[in-house]
């Protein structure tokens, strides 16, 4: 599925423009490159905007590369129905924005469209939304994270009241924290979304080698299918309610920091529920990251169904906190898993 950004791909011909033109004005841009300000291996935001996404713009077959706060960010006051696709570039703050200025108005996206964007050397985000955005879908974007990882980073970042949003086969690499000590905490998410947040699926979308979330989800009523987390210090985190079908977690690893590694791990209070139907886990020998850790602040009720686990050398269940209310479909006994213990 992953495969490397190439300009040949997006454009053919053409020179580069700079930041400064106005693109912003034209209701369709087609096969055009963008250059910003910003230096290779700056860790600011700064590098200047290509494009201010107005309603009904779209946006094809571009290039973007060396961009600050959002080489394409949207326009004050919002946008409706903005289609972005086969797009891509390299060296962002972030990729695409909508916050505004302290005081300005409010700039939500509305019934919009991202596919086939690929964006490398990211060091604080490819997308974030907030406001009222709402009903968006993003199809095929991948993100990579650089070298120089900002606090917080993060591939896509669902914040506000963003909601009914659709992830299908997107995916997100790398992104790591680099100026914490190994005393702290070291952040750095595949995925995210806040409580704020409603309406968020995620489905067939991929998170490797994040320095600790792959899929870090908080908000009400999620649903994860056919998603696959690989080598992040937990695979999934979940702080909520929600719903993961045939979900697969690979060998989660640690890049730094405090916090022991997992493949899912709940947090967060009253409330938490989730369905996990159909798990695959897998580990390599003598990876002991626990299949399922528990530190909520209230009992999390989790049904899980016909998993499919494999970590020899993992517990199953490592609580830190109030015991869980733990449901097997079928019993646990006729369940396919195999671990070193049930409990760490």
């Amino acid at each position: 599925m992953t495969s490397h950004w190439s300009r040949r791909s997006f454009i053919a011909a053409g020179a580069i423009l700079p930041f400064a033109t106005r693109a912003d004005a034209a209701e369709t841009i087609d096969g055009r490159a963008f250059r910003g300000t910003r230096p290779v291996n700056d860790v600011g935001m700064e590098g200047g905007t290509a494009i201010h996404a107005t309603t009904g713009m779209r946006i094809r077959n571009s290039t973007f590369d060396d961009f600050g706060n959002g080489a394409i960010r949207v326009a004050a006051g919002g946008a409706d129905r903005v289609v972005i696709e086969d797009c891509g570039g390299s060296n962002f703050y972030r990729f695409f924005e909508n916050s505004t200025v302290e005081g300005g108005p409010a700039a939500p996206i509305t019934n919009f469209v991202f596919r086939r964007i690929v964006a490398q050397k990211i060091d604080r985000g490819m997308f974030q939304l907030k406001y009222d955005s709402r009903n968006g879908q993003f199809e095929d974007c991948i993100a990579y994270g650089s070298d120089d990882g900002a606090r917080y980073c993060v591939g896509f970042a669902m914040v506000d009241n963003a909601r009914d949003m659709y992830f299908r086969r997107c995916e997100a690499h790398r992104f790591a924290e680099v100026a914490r000590t190994q005393s702290q905490y070291w952040n750095g998410d595949g995925f995210s979304d806040e409580r704020s947040n409603a309406g968020i699926h995620y489905h067939a979308c991929i998170a490797t080698q994040n320095a600790d979330g792959g899929f870090d989800t908080k908000s009400t009523g999620v649903l994860l299918s056919e998603c696959l987390a690989r080598g992040n210090k937990r695979n999934y985190r979940l702080w909520n309610t929600g719903r993961l079908e045939h979900c697969r977690s690979e060998t989660p690893v640690k890049r730094g920091g405090i916090g022991g590694t997992a493949h899912f791990s709940f947090h967060g209070g009253a409330g938490s529920r989730y369905v996990i139907s159909r798990p695959y886990v897998r580990a390599v020998s003598g990876n002991t990251s626990p299949v399922f850790l528990f530190e909520t602040t209230a009992p999390v009720v989790v049904d899980i169904y016909d998993a499919d686990i494999k970590a020899y050398s993992a517990p199953l269940i490592v609580v830190n906190g109030p015991e869980p209310v733990i449901n097997w479909y079928p019993a646990r006994k006729d369940q396919r898993i195999f671990v070193k213990s049930e409990r760490g």
